[in-house]
């Protein structure tokens, strides 16, 4: 494994994967981030990674495979399964919400619209299922 676990970022938003890289990139160098724009490309690259991912951000919405399909996907997978998945949308309902707990995802945020609120949930995020997290090994 790397100095720091390999944080995954899956949403089909460039503007949002922009800023979200912008903010690692600026504010916290140190992780190790990868990008993919949507859930059909991360299920095609996953195999060939040669570090296990330590944490996957997931998108509820996407076109090609939608959040909540690749969430089932990476929980029924014994290799994948105990990864730490963060699911983060812009609207969600409380069944959606639900929904995703029942298949396994271990938190579920809205994305915040302002920069400042983005770069502080990236910092918690990576702070707390990357630091103070005990991971599965």
């Amino acid at each position: 494994m790397g100095a720091t676990p390999l944080i995954c970022i899956i949403d089909d938003a460039a503007d949002y994967r922009f800023l979200v890289q912008t903010i690692f990139r600026r504010f916290f160098p140190e992780n190790q981030v990868r990008f993919f724009s949507g859930g059909k490309e991360f299920v095609q690259e996953l195999p060939k990674m040669t570090e296990r991912p330590g944490l996957i951000l997931l998108d509820r919405h996407m076109p090609d495979l939608d959040g909540h399909q690749l969430l089932l996907l990476l929980k029924q997978d014994p290799v994948y399964k105990t990864i730490p998945v963060v699911m983060l949308s812009s609207d969600a309902s409380a069944d959606e919400v639900n929904r995703c707990y029942e298949a396994g995802v271990n938190s579920f945020l809205s994305k915040p619209t302002e920069f400042d609120q983005l770069k502080e949930m990236m910092s918690l995020i990576s702070r707390y299922w990357l630091g103070i997290n005990l991971p599965v090994n």
